[in-house]
Order: structure tokens, then sequence, then C-alpha cells
């Protein structure tokens, strides 16, 4: 494979930068990932930069590793964004099919999808993000995927618009810029994770991606083959380390360490008990907890609560459990969590599956593609395939990151 063209994924999550290196091969459709990286960031919170410099650093470290390991040079970068200052709203739009041979073409397309967005209503300090078709109506024929090639008259398209704060995306621009990445494409992170996850057949039985991520918890809701509803849930896997060392007193490197060695998402059949062993806050007195407890006690409390916001949500939307003979996808940092499937099979009355890439769409490395911390960056890579109209500032950078990144920690340190 050429590494001259390396396509990255940029996930901006709650506690970490992650970094995707790939190439598309253009002619099997197929988005082939190359190597990753994960780097801590305390700049970035629920996906917003709150810190430009510590936010830059990770960034710029990420990208550093991503594209040595690669060995080649990263030509286009695509970021994925969320949080709660990402918002959605519908639109419709309509076109002529302007030929003699009435054929619908990418113009067309183009046409309906711009006649979408100038009905699109923002406030100064917003933009529009990207934009997502989710059905074609051609002569009134509804349910049309892609109808390029076919005939009529006129088109009309529904679509799904992700819409953004101005100032987070400059911040987050300004993070980037300092380090010398400049962003080609930006995607919603929670539609870009979900796209390489599900099937076709579980998108028209109807099903609901999770995205357990660390200070929030992203839905995508597809309904009759069609994306019809995205939300986020203000929760999600660091509030559960959070309320350990509440409760246990233990600083939150500790409490981290216990949720992923003993934590549950429930006391299950066969659960394993044990009495364990932990350092206290002070850093000098050993505690003893009982692992019951700590599951049943702490950690199924903070699940029953998610799993009631995202009930919640999905019934507000009118899309409930009804809606999910293909069942729930679970991804995200936070999925890796003992019983969590079985906790959501209980809650929504349906099969729940952990997700991986589909291998029609991407193909790499396991130890990346089963690693679900990476499935949103590897989402943005693949996302360069998409159909769907991105709206965002382009800029040119195709010299490389690693030298910049080099002479802005020499100017920094």
């Amino acid at each position: 494979m050429s590494k001259k063209n390396l396509i990255a994924g940029l996930d901006i999550g709650s506690n970490q930068i992650c970094c995707v290196a790939g190439a598309c091969d253009e002619e099997m459709r197929i988005a082939k990932i190359l190597t990753a990286a994960a780097v801590p960031c305390d700049g970035i919170k629920a996906g917003a930069v709150i810190n430009i410099q510590e936010a830059a650093l990770a960034i710029g470290k990420a990208f550093e590793e991503t594209e040595k390991i690669a060995g080649g040079q990263i030509g286009t970068v695509t970021a994925a964004l969320r949080g709660n200052f990402i918002c959605s709203k519908g639109s419709k739009g309509v076109a002529n099919v302007n030929h003699s041979n009435r054929e619908v073409t990418e113009e067309t397309i183009e046409n309906a999808l711009e006649s979408a967005r100038k009905q699109i209503r923002i406030e100064p300090d917003q933009e529009i993000l990207q934009i997502i078709p989710r059905e074609y109506i051609l002569n009134q024929q509804r349910g049309i995927q892609n109808p390029i090639g076919m005939e009529g008259t006129y088109i009309e398209v529904d679509v799904h618009a992700f819409i953004t704060s101005s100032s987070n995306l400059g911040n987050i621009n300004k993070a980037m810029g300092s380090v010398g990445v400049s962003c080609d494409n930006r995607v919603y992170g929670y539609l870009a994770a979900s796209d390489i996850l599900v099937t076709r057949e579980e998108k028209e039985l109807s099903c609901l991606v999770v995205d357990f991520g660390g200070l929030t918890t992203g839905i995508v809701h597809y309904v009759d083959g069609i994306m019809k509803h995205t939300d986020e849930v203000l929760d999600g896997s660091d509030y559960i380390t959070r309320d350990i060392g509440h409760r246990l007193r233990a600083a939150y490197s500790v409490s981290k360490g216990i949720k992923e060695k003993y934590g549950a998402a429930f006391v299950y059949s066969d659960f394993s008990n044990e009495e364990f062993e932990y350092r206290a806050a002070d850093g000098r007195n050993i505690k003893k907890c009982n692992r019951r407890e700590l599951v049943s006690g702490i950690i199924t409390t903070r699940i029953d609560r998610i799993l009631y916001e995202i009930k919640e949500l999905t019934e507000k939307n009118n899309y409930g459990d009804e809606f999910l003979s293909g069942g729930i996808i679970l991804t995200g940092g936070g999925s890796n969590l003992p019983g969590l499937a079985e906790a959501f099979e209980k809650a929504f009355n349906c099969s729940v599956r952990t997700g991986s890439p589909n291998p029609d769409k991407v193909i790499g490395p396991d130890e990346i593609l089963l690693n679900p911390s990476y499935t949103t960056a590897i989402g943005a890579v693949a996302s360069n395939f998409s159909n769907s109209k991105i709206y965002s500032e382009k800029k040119s950078s195709k010299s490389g990151v690693v030298s910049k990144i080099s002479k802005w920690f020499e100017e920094v340190f």
C-alpha cells in the first residue's frame, strides 16, 4: 500500500486524543488502517477545549507518533468532533432534474443538498459541521439511498444537519494549527463510528448504537434503514471512576485501576466475589473493599442511571424499544466493562453486541480494529468514502506534521 497519501482520523474525546492513520483503496472502496496512537489529554473536556496549550501538546504527540510509525506523511486530516456544543436539526431540499435524459447526476444531488442547507436557521455563533442525507424522494418515490443514475423530473432530500459552536470549533482549530496540523474535513464523531459498525440488515431492522465514552455517551438510532436520531447523554465511564473515588476515598488513578480490575456492570449469576486492598487518598493507609459491595453499591447505580437516561431519550423522540429489532451495538472505551452488554439486554429487551468495524468497510490490525477506543478515529478515516455533504474550511498542508510539531515543542519547552 502506498504511504504517500495517508489519511489521519483524529478523535477529540473526553480525556484523550486518538489518532489513526490509514489509506483509502478507491477501487475496493475500503479503508486500510496502518497504525494508531492514543495520548492522554487534560486540555479537552467532553469534546471541548479548556486549555489550548494542553490540547495542542496532546494532538502534536498523537500525530508525531502516528506518522513516525506509519512511515509516511499524513496528507489529509479528518477530525471527529462531539460534545454538547453540537446539536442537530432536520431539513428538506428539492431540485429539478435538469437533463434531457431526466437522469439524476451528482450536480442534481448537490443542488438538492444546497437547497436543504439554505433552509437551516443557525445562530450567529454557529456553523454547519456536516449534513447527512437520510433519504431521497424521486418523483414521490421514498426510501431511496443513492438516486444517481435514476430517472425522474424532480428530487427531494431529507437531511440531518449537525450544528456546532463556532467559538469551540475555533479553539479546536487553534490547538491543531499551533502544531502545524491542518483540518481538511470535520465529521460528527458518533456518526463516524456508527457508520463502520452497523450492518445494512441491522439498519433495516432498526437498531441503536451506543458510544460509551469517558464523560459522555452518544447514541445514533437507525429506523427502517434510515438514521433517524442522534443525541448525547452527559454521563460516561469516567463518572464510575469518580463514584468509586468518592465512596472509597481513593485517588483517581487508584479508582480507575479498581474499576478496570474488579469492576462489572452488575452482580451476575457466576459473579466471582473477593476482597481486595487499595491505597487510600492520603497515600499511606491501606484499606479493604468487597468486590460485591463495589459493584452493587457503586457501579450498578451509575449504570442504571445511564441506562435510564438513554431509554428516556429514545422514548422522547418516538423511537423506543419497539424500534430495536436489530439490537444495540456498543462501542467506546467504556464498553469494555464486564456485564455491560447483559445490562443493556435486560433494560431494552433486545440483542446486544460489542461493535467491531465491518470488514467490507475497514481492514487493518486486530489490535487497532478491535479496540473500541479507536473506533471513532477509524470511522473518521473511512468517512472519506461517505456520500454525506461535509461543510468545512479547506486548508492545504501536505508537508507532514512531524517537523512542525518538533519545532513547536522546541519553542514551548
